[in-house]
C-alpha cells in the first residue's frame, strides 16, 4: 500500500482582488491545491496572471480577500504577522525574485541571518552556511557583498539564505 505524503500546504477557493481606483483587479479566483511533502509545484503562465501573487499568499507575505490558507497542519488565514514570521523561520524558505540582500552583509552574513534570528550559534551556524555555500557554488565569494556579485551569483546566495534552516517549503 502506497502511503500519500504529508500535505505541506493547503489553499483552497483562493482569491485576491486588488483595488485600483474605482475597479477591481482580480489577480486569483477560487484557486485550490494541495502540495504534499517531497512534490514540486510549478505555477507557470503569462505576466500578470498571478503566479507571484499565489506564492506570497502562500509565504504569508500579502493576506487572501477570500478563501484559506493552511500551512502544514496550521490554519494560517487569520494568523497575524507575529505568526506568519515565525512559520516562514522554522518552515519555509523564500527565493526573492528581487534577491532582497543585505548590502552591507557579505555573502557568508546574508546566508547565516536565518540561522541567527532562530537563535542558532557558533559552529553549527558555520558548518551549514559552508555546506549550503558549497551546495550552490559560492564558496569562494563567501566575503564579497551583493553589490560585487552577478545577478547570477546573487540569485544563488538567494537560495543559500532559503534553505540554510533546511524548511520543509520553499518557494
Amino acid at each position: 500500500m502506497h502511503d500519500s505524503p504529508q500535505r505541506v500546504v493547503r489553499v483552497q477557493n483562493l482569491t485576491k482582488e486588488y483595488r485600483h481606483g474605482s475597479s477591481v483587479v482580480r489577480a486569483l479566483h477560487n484557486v485550490t491545491l494541495d502540495i504534499g511533502e517531497g512534490e514540486f509545484c510549478a505555477f507557470v503562465g503569462p505576466s500578470g496572471c498571478g503566479k507571484s501573487t499565489l506564492l506570497n499568499l502562500i509565504g504569508g507575505l500579502d493576506h487572501p480577500t477570500a478563501g484559506t490558507i493552511a500551512i502544514g497542519d496550521r490554519p494560517m488565514t487569520q494568523a497575524g504577522a507575529a505568526e506568519w514570521t515565525r512559520l516562514r523561520r522554522e518552515f519555509i524558505g523564500i527565493v526573492f525574485q528581487a534577491f532582497h540582500l543585505i548590502p552591507g552583509l557579505t555573502v557568508e552574513e546574508n546566508v547565516s541571518l536565518p540561522l541567527l534570528l532562530n537563535g542558532d550559534q557558533g559552529r553549527h551556524v558555520m558548518s551549514r552556511v559552508d555546506e549550503v555555500l558549497q551546495s550552490v557554488g559560492m564558496e569562494t565569494r563567501r566575503r564579497h557583498r551583493p553589490s560585487e556579485l552577478s545577478g547570477g551569483e546573487q540569485q544563488r546566495v538567494t537560495i543559500a539564505r532559503a534553505i540554510v534552516h533546511r524548511p520543509r517549503l520553499i518557494l
